[in-house]
């Protein structure tokens, strides 16, 4: 039976660990280390992109309330600025400061939810709906090509801040400069 196994060229040792089923230590060695390091590369893309649509969320959804407080503001400015979330008659063509401007909050969705403070502003804002802090104000402009007897003109100022509950400086800060007229046209 001994020379059987010989003349086959393979001894029952060699023969039972090449049908075994498993891994070499070395082999469970080097996918380990290959785990280990795409893993936490996989997990740093991940996290990255989901930063990154909340920031390009958060771009447009800034560039959008600009516009709207634009036309909230061109409301104000008209017969009926009740119907404005101003509830007053704004001055046209300048009104507050940046040292003072007008504070205004929205939701994650874009809308209004109430008039702010300058506290919003320096602070995590306390209100619960809020996402946007704005800061709005308005100063004349006078474009050296515009005649004297054209309709006046107004940059208006806005910084669309968010997200609103955290602190100052961790923070993203949008700015529009926009130049409207008393009616809205160019």
């Amino acid at each position: 039976m001994r020379l059987s196994q010989n003349i086959a060229g393979k001894s029952r040792a060699r023969v039972s660990r090449a049908i075994r089923p498993g891994m070499t230590l070395m082999e469970v060695v080097i996918a380990i280390g290959v785990v280990a390091f795409v893993v936490p590369i996989i997990l740093a893309a991940t996290g990255s992109a989901g930063s990154s649509r909340r920031n390009a969320e958060a771009d447009t959804r800034s560039a959008w309330i600009a516009r709207q407080v634009q036309q909230e503001l061109i409301v104000s400015w008209g017969e009926f600025p009740a119907e404005s979330v101003f509830k007053e008659n704004k001055n046209f063509p300048s009104f507050a400061s940046k040292a003072s401007p007008d504070v205004l909050l929205y939701d994650s969705g874009g809308e209004f939810v109430s008039k702010g403070s300058s506290t919003d502003l320096t602070k995590a804002s306390q209100v619960p709906d809020a996402s946007y802090v704005v800061a709005i104000y308005a100063e004349e402009y006078n474009p050296p090509n515009l005649t004297a007897t054209a309709n006046p003109l107004c940059i208006l100022r806005i910084q669309v801040i968010h997200p609103a509950k955290s602190s100052k400086g961790s923070r993203s800060t949008y700015r529009y400069n926009l130049i409207t007229s008393k009616q809205g046209t160019l």
